[in-house]
């Protein structure tokens, strides 16, 4: 398959479940629904952009084939994975094990900056969801 067959097919996958989740945010109550159809909306304007430029690529480029790094496909993988076990295991706990198959997975040298970064991270977003946002991103049951 070539890398614009790709490009579009996967645009058209994103902008479509992307739409579906639009009509299934707008049942939020009160404003709680903004933010993800605000989301959601610029991921179809961004999909429908790819697919323009891929149609654009197509027509002026001749690329026939292309390699895909595995490693990055199976960390993509591996986000989704963390979403679900954030129900289980918390924020942290989930993304914990994301980090450390990153690690794993692209062989990190230089852990110490890394780590240094991933804890900034984590501390950021647990202050902006914890006292910004007032919403809790410890899994109560899960802590005992």
């Amino acid at each position: 398959m070539s890398r614009i067959s790709l490009n579009i097919i996967i645009s058209l996958l994103l902008g479509t479940v992307s739409l579906s989740l639009i009509f299934i945010s707008k049942d939020y109550p009160g404003t709680s629904g903004n933010f993800p159809i605000t989301m959601l909306i610029f991921i179809v304007l961004l999909s429908i952009a790819q697919i323009a430029i891929s149609i654009y690529r197509f027509k002026t480029l001749n690329q026939k084939q292309f390699e895909i790094n595995h490693i990055s496909l199976i960390i993509f993988c591996l986000s989704f994975l963390t979403v679900y076990l954030m129900q289980f295991l918390n924020f942290f706990g989930a993304f914990l094990i994301f980090f450390l198959s990153v690690i794993y997975f692209y062989k990190i040298r230089n852990l110490k900056y890394y780590l240094f970064g991933t804890l900034i991270l984590f501390l950021a977003i647990f202050v902006i969801f914890q006292f910004g946002l007032n919403v809790s991103l410890l899994n109560r049951e899960f802590l005992g």
